[in-house]
């Protein structure tokens, strides 16, 4: 199916979030990059994610923007990540465009914690994603929702400490309920269709919770969570760097049917 996944460039992924409100659905749109080696690469992603922040207000977009900090050097130049973070967090902050963290692998997840941390004390509010397959995710939210940062849970796409389908299901549920219990506004992003069906029945405030989902997967459901009266998002990320990406959501279809399991229709 071409165009699944992923979209070419900015306008493909522009007009497809134009697309995606007028059903009802916000876009989360990412920029597809590699780990960026220096500061002069870094800092070409940092003026892209600005433009991008710039033309969803141009076009009255409903849409937030999310950074991956190994795009802004972090898996090698620190000292310059976190200052092109904050810059992005601001002008976002400035234009009225929402701001998130994506989450990477396990050696990224110190540094994206700090990011949103020093987002947070500069007056904004991000949001971050988690991985429930991490065992320290528990302390993790705690420390986010502290920090004021809006988490975004995932089960998690990269190599995590919990392996077991089942077990790190259960463990997703247990870290929506330690969210629940802070009363905080929070966003579900799964396919698991029992996830999801259990969700709506514990949690019935529309106003508190955002469910999130891939473009590519689970259409319907997103289109009958919208009529139901729930906040949906779609993850919508563009760019030609897209061979790592695709190859963890077929990945995940493949383990799903290993299982016998299928995601969302």
């Amino acid at each position: 199916m071409p165009d699944r996944w992923t979209l070419q460039d900015r306008e493909a992924a522009l007009k497809w979030c134009a697309k995606r409100n007028d059903q009802g659905i916000h876009c989360i749109i990412d920029i597809l990059g590699r780990y960026n080696q220096d500061e002069e690469k870094a800092r070409r992603s940092y003026d892209a994610y600005i433009e991008l922040a710039e033309q969803i207000v141009d076009r009255s977009l409903k849409a937030s923007i999310t950074v991956k900090p190994s795009t802004l050097g972090g898996t090698v130049g620190r000292q310059f990540t976190k200052p092109l973070a904050r810059g992005i967090c601001e002008r976002a902050a400035d234009l009225g465009v929402g701001f998130e963290l994506d989450m990477e692998g396990q050696r990224m997840v110190d540094l994206t914690l700090e990011l949103a941390e020093d987002c947070s004390r500069s007056g904004m509010k991000p949001t971050i994603a988690l991985q429930a397959y991490l065992n320290r995710t528990p302390q993790d939210i705690e420390r986010m929702l502290d920090a004021g940062a809006r988490v975004r849970l995932v089960k998690g796409a990269y190599s995590g400490d919990i392996q077991d389908f089942n077990m790190i299901s259960e463990v997703y549920k247990d870290l929506v309920e330690l969210i629940i219990s802070r009363d905080v506004p929070f966003c579900v992003a799964t396919h698991d269709p029992d996830i999801l069906e259990w969700v709506q029945q514990r949690f019935h405030d529309r106003e508190m919770l955002e469910f999130s989902f891939l473009k590519g997967l689970s259409d319907e459901t997103k289109e009958r969570l919208v009529s139901d009266g729930w906040r949906v998002s779609e993850y919508v990320p563009y760019g030609s760097n897209k061979e790592g990406y695709e190859a963890r959501r077929k990945a995940y279809l493949r383990a799903l049917d290993e299982l016998g399991r299928v995601p969302a229709p």
